[in-house]
């Protein structure tokens, strides 16, 4: 299914012409006084998140080590929501982002919080090919946990919000959320993630969702936190643009976040973006969900 548009590639947007300049775009750790301390806070929600709430833990979904998952179900026949974390597809874990389950639970939808490989160790490629590989596992094997494998929504912060898109490319799926995602990685071969990335023109053509077709008409929404670089605010406008020319409801709008309390607002059930994002899974496998569009 990954097929570029007919009109061929697009130029490389013109805001990432020259981003090594001193302050890079991409670089949202720079735009916060200190960003362990938001690592710190999620990793102590998602230990207290584990220790109160019913999960399966290390679920595998793969052959090597770290093609995990865990399953928090609030109850049977709960709608599916699939969630990968950030970190520029080299750095955290799934043990960081359980707090997310908390949001979502509080709705009675089910969360499945993947881990992956990280790069430099492993390509791009492979990345991708897990996450893909996590989503087609929970189809074939999340009922036997509880969870409603027919209705999933895929989803993601910043390098996650790649990874959920990429698998609305690969397979069809409910609806995509992609908070702070990234979905034209051309810009990216001219930032400090290149570093560990080492893409060439054509691999990152083929590994941007905003270039390629999805599985299926989808619902899209994607988020990103007023206090981030324009730069992620075009990357969600490069998926929501592109893919309403293939009838997806596609939906953009931006926060009163910087790019890491945008996803923190996910350990709240009653938190706007929570909500949001809980009534696509609510709604699938329903309806199609019409999400109004903004410019």
């Amino acid at each position: 299914m990954e097929r570029s548009r007919e009109s061929g590639l697009p130029p490389v947007p013109n805001h990432a012409a020259a981003v090594k300049a001193a302050a890079d775009p991409y670089d949202a750790a720079a735009t916060v006084p200190d960003v362990t301390v938001h690592f710190a806070r999620w990793r102590a929600w998602s230990d207290g998140v584990r220790a109160q709430m019913l999960h399966a833990r290390d679920l595998r979904y793969g052959p090597s080590e770290d093609e995990t998952l865990d399953l928090v179900v609030p109850h049977t026949g709960a709608p599916l929501l699939v969630f990968f974390h950030g970190g520029y597809w080299r750095r955290l874990h799934k043990d960081d982002h359980t707090f997310v389950a908390r949001g979502f639970a509080g709705h009675g939808i089910a969360t499945a919080i993947v881990n992956y490989s990280l790069a430099p160790a492993v390509k791009l490629e492979e990345i991708v090919a897990q996450a893909r590989r996590s989503v087609a596992w929970l189809r074939a094997h999340a009922h036997e946990r509880g969870a409603d494998a027919t209705r999933i929504v895929v989803a993601g912060h910043s390098a996650g919000g790649h990874l959920a898109a990429m698998c609305a490319v690969d397979a069809p799926v409910s609806a995509v959320a992609t908070l702070s995602g990234l979905h034209d990685l051309r810009p990216l071969m001219h930032t400090f993630v290149q570093e560990w990335l080492q893409l060439d023109e054509a691999r990152a053509a083929a590994m941007s969702p905003a270039l390629l077709t999805p599985a299926t008409p989808t619902t899209v929404l994607a988020r990103t936190g007023s206090r981030e670089s324009m730069d992620f605010h075009q990357q969600a406008r490069d998926l929501t643009d592109a893919w309403r020319a293939y009838d997806c409801d596609t939906s953009y709008a931006p926060t009163d976040d910087n790019h890491f309390t945008l996803v923190e607002r996910l350990h709240d059930p009653n938190d706007p973006v929570t909500t949001e994002i809980a009534e696509l899974a609510l709604a699938s496998g329903k309806r199609r969900v019409k999400v109004s569009t903004t410019a």
